[in-house]
């Protein structure tokens, strides 16, 4: 934890964050990154830089929305087991409530010339939101030469034709047998 000051005032105050986040951000659970990243690391000092990474980190390894992981752990790292009820529930809520209010109008809309403008013309919008986090956080977690190497060689990999799924079983064994020869030296 950052600090003692870090604390929400209560699980309301994580479920109100998570659900005006969730409520006014389009695009999805990356669009939404950047402005849980400036609430909970940069505004409120919930969570640091390198906590929110591994919070990131492990959100896209579990299964389910990554958004509604990140929410949900960043709830229980502030609050407990109410901060993740209370942080879900604020991120889940209004795109549940959209999806039934679009899906009852929308035959009325569909067609509306409109609306694929509105829709057209948010979607740079959401691109550059999908870019701002990964651009933020890649700052801090490739802080050294080192650290590039990994990324630099799976991409190389993977543009060269080796099917992701041996990148990632390669990576496996390299990391256990990193550890397996930290344990004995």
């Amino acid at each position: 934890m950052v600090g003692n000051t870090a604390h929400p005032r209560s699980c309301g105050q994580l479920f109100l964050i998570f659900c005006k986040i969730s409520l006014f951000t389009v695009g999805g659970g990356l669009a939404m990154l950047p402005f849980v990243e400036r609430e909970v690391v940069k505004r409120r000092n919930w969570v640091s830089e390198d906590e929110f990474l591994d919070i990131l980190g492990i959100s896209q390894s579990m299964p389910g929305v990554m958004i509604v992981n990140v929410a949900t752990t960043v709830g229980f790292k502030v609050a407990g087991k109410r901060g993740a009820c209370s942080a879900f529930l604020g991120t889940v809520i209004p795109p549940f409530v959209s999806i039934l209010i679009v899906a009852h109008y929308f035959l009325l809309i569909k067609d509306n010339v409109w609306i694929a403008r509105a829709l057209n013309g948010i979607r740079p919008a959401v691109i550059a939101l999908v870019v701002m986090p990964i651009l933020s956080l890649s700052r801090a977690a490739l802080s050294d030469k080192k650290s590039l190497l990994v990324p630099a060689a799976v991409a190389g990999l993977i543009l060269f034709g080796a099917p992701p799924v041996y990148v990632l079983l390669g990576g496996i064994a390299i990391i256990l047998a990193v550890v397996l020869r930290k344990g004995r030296g």
